[in-house]
């Protein structure tokens, strides 16, 4: 049994707090003084496309205490240095840390802030929400784990998702990792924000954006010598339940702050805005947008 930390129980760090505690795993919740108090006192439910509602227990905390084998951090980026002062480095100690975060550019940060752990480099595709405090629901049939398992720390941690009954993948290095999850997120986040509706009416109502979109997300992805292949990117974009909606879109429409540096910095800053210039065009429609 290993002792696993959920720093951010939102939709993705609730669904893998039910799923390892269902595997028996020791899981510490680490969030807001309201979510813990919600809690401890009602527990935390859970709902997949194919189960019924499962309500458990696990211990939560507005701040880490005790040390961990394995840290998943599944804050937003724009929460994500906040959320960091509630895991302090000492507490942790030589723990794994697994960040699910959006974008390319944190695993420098908390290489940085948690010296003695051991970051690796992880992705999600899933649509999962939160109802209210501590009530998950997975809205996608998928939800699929990528681990870079080039030390064994991502090896055992791949492992142990295996072992919760978690679909996993693995690729050794970090960059291809990070830059794959992009380079799909980033279209599908861009498309459906910018088009202020979910991806069917987006993609039928923005088709002249999509393949740019995969394009110089690729693009960007070659800078940092990782090989991504826009033609089955674009076809798993066309696949998508016409229903779905990213979580920048949800974001958007509910006036949160928008994960927009994390997603489309990366792209822009790597090729410039002249070979960026549908991305740019994009986000700069979202900025005039915001609400």
């Amino acid at each position: 049994m290993a002792a696993i930390g959920i720093l951010g129980p939102g939709g993705v760090g609730g669904l893998l707090a039910a799923r390892f505690g269902a595997a028996g795993h020791a899981v510490t919740v680490i969030s807001t003084e309201r979510t813990a108090a919600e809690l401890t006192a009602r527990g935390l439910t859970f709902r997949g496309p194919d189960t019924a509602s499962i309500t458990s227990f696990p211990a939560a905390r507005p701040w880490l205490t005790t040390p961990l084998d394995v840290l998943f951090v599944a804050v937003k980026a724009t929460e994500l240095l906040p959320a960091l002062q509630r895991v302090p480095a000492s507490v942790l100690g030589a723990a794994t840390v697994v960040p699910l975060l959006n974008g390319v550019d944190h695993l420098a940060l908390l290489r940085a802030v948690y010296p003695a752990a051991q970051v690796i480099g992880a992705s999600i595709a899933v649509e999962a929400t939160r109802h209210r405090p501590g009530v998950i629901e997975q809205l996608s049939p998928f939800a699929d784990l990528v681990f870079a398992d080039g030390t064994s720390a991502g090896a055992e941690v791949a492992e142990l998702a295996r072992a919760a009954r978690l679909s996993v993948s693995t690729h050794p290095d970090d960059a291809t990792v990070l830059w794959r999850k992009l380079a799909f997120l980033a279209p599908l986040a861009l498309l459906t924000t910018a088009a202020d509706a979910p991806i069917g009416p987006a993609r039928s109502g923005h088709e002249s954006w999509l393949r740019p979109l995969v394009d110089e997300a690729a693009s960007a992805a070659g800078v940092h010598s990782v090989q991504v292949d826009a033609d089955a990117v674009t076809a798993r974009l066309a696949s998508l339940p016409s229903g779905m909606q990213s979580s920048m879109l949800k974001d958007f429409q509910a006036g949160r702050t928008l994960e927009l540096d994390a997603i489309a910095g990366p792209i822009i800053r790597t090729l410039g805005t002249a070979k960026a210039a549908t991305t740019t065009e994009v986000v700069q429609v979202i900025l005039s947008a915001g609400r």
